[in-house]
Order: C-alpha cells, then structure tokens, then sequence
C-alpha cells in the first residue's frame, strides 16, 4: 500500500471496486479534476472487492503514487464492507465515496464538499434523471418504500456520491448490504443528513 506525503490531508476519496466499473484511468483522472476544484489536499482509495488482477493491474500505472492507496480484499465480500475497510485507512476529516463508474458529473464534486458546512452528510441526488423508464420506475419505487420506513426523505438512494463527516463513520459500522441504508442510520444517530440535487452524468443509466 503507497503511503501518503508528509502534507496534512483533510480529503479521502473512496472507489469501491465490485463488479461494475468503468475504465479505470479515464475515471480515475475525470473525478481527480473534480476534487482538485475543491482545493483541499486530498488522497484516493481504492478497494478490490475480491481478487482482481486486470483492475489492480490498471490502478499501478496511474501516476499518483503519493495520493492513491489500494487495498484488496480477500474474495467478494460486497460493497459495505470494502467500505468499511477503506474507512479504516482514509486520514482525511472529510470522506467521499464515489461508485468505479459515473453516476454525477465530476464538477459537481465540490458542491458536494462544500456543502458540509453546513451538515454532517451530503447525499448526492441525480435530479433530474436522464436514464431509462425502467431505472427511474425502479428508483422511484425503492425510494417511495424507503420514506415510508423512515423520517429522512431521500429520493435518490442508489446514488453512491456522498461526502459525509468522519465524525459519522466512527459511530456507525457498516455491513452486508447496509452501505444503501447508511444515510438513515446516520439520520437516526443524530447526525444532520441532506440532499443536494447535482447533475446526472450522460454516461449514467
């Protein structure tokens, strides 16, 4: 695992690798220009889930050793959990998780950022959404289950771009499939929870 540089880091970027990317270099450098606008020092972590030589092989000959951590874990274990292990990791006062493929525009990144100040999560929501019928029936669906179980009312819960606190990951431990539920365990921790609506990417969907 690279180390970072003596700079203090007060950004952690987390890419969760599961079965859905997209290539790896391009992605990588068009969310780099987005937290770069932020201006704040900032690292990357990646996490494998499960082996996978061709994508780590990939992640090697990016060119920001003193910014990029990987880790790999030792089979499948899912999205919570290669959460949690990058939690672990991360330096930054601020955490951003982002899905391996494009769900938002990169420049909407530092809205999400920025947002925190004042709140404790910034959960991204693709409004309004460009992607096929069945995705937004789909979408609507879960998400109209979901406010009727709580009193947080998301709109977008499969939107993996959130920038949160890392007051909120030390309180709160994920696992199974609990990484699509974590905004409402924060919500019902106490912690003030918001939306933001950013634009979808037109690779999404």
């Amino acid at each position: 695992m690279n180390t970072n540089t003596d700079t203090e880091t007060s950004l952690s970027v987390i890419i969760p690798i599961t079965e859905r990317f997209d290539p790896i270099s391009e992605l990588f450098h068009e969310y780099k220009r987005g937290v770069e606008a932020t201006g704040k020092e900032y690292e990357f972590v990646y996490v494998l889930d499960g082996d996978q030589p061709a994508t780590l092989k990939e992640l090697t000959k990016l060119k920001e050793p003193e910014k990029l951590k990987k880790i790999t874990l030792a089979k499948r274990f899912g999205e919570s959990t290669a959460l949690s292990a990058a939690f672990s990791e991360t330096t930054g006062d601020i955490i951003l998780t982002l899905p391996a493929y494009q769900q938002i525009e990169a420049d909407e990144i530092p809205r999400l950022v920025d947002s925190l100040e004042n709140c404790d999560m910034v959960l991204a929501r693709r409004w309004p959404r460009r992607d096929s019928f069945m995705n937004r029936l789909q979408n609507r669906l879960f998400n109209s289950l979901l406010r009727l179980s709580t009193d947080l009312k998301i709109h977008d819960a499969g939107c993996s771009a959130r920038a949160f606190k890392r007051t909120v990951v030390e309180e709160i431990q994920l696992y199974g499939d609990l990484h699509r539920f974590f905004p409402v365990r924060a919500h019902r921790q106490g912690f003030r929870v918001v939306e933001l609506n950013v634009t979808q990417s037109q690779k999404d969907g």
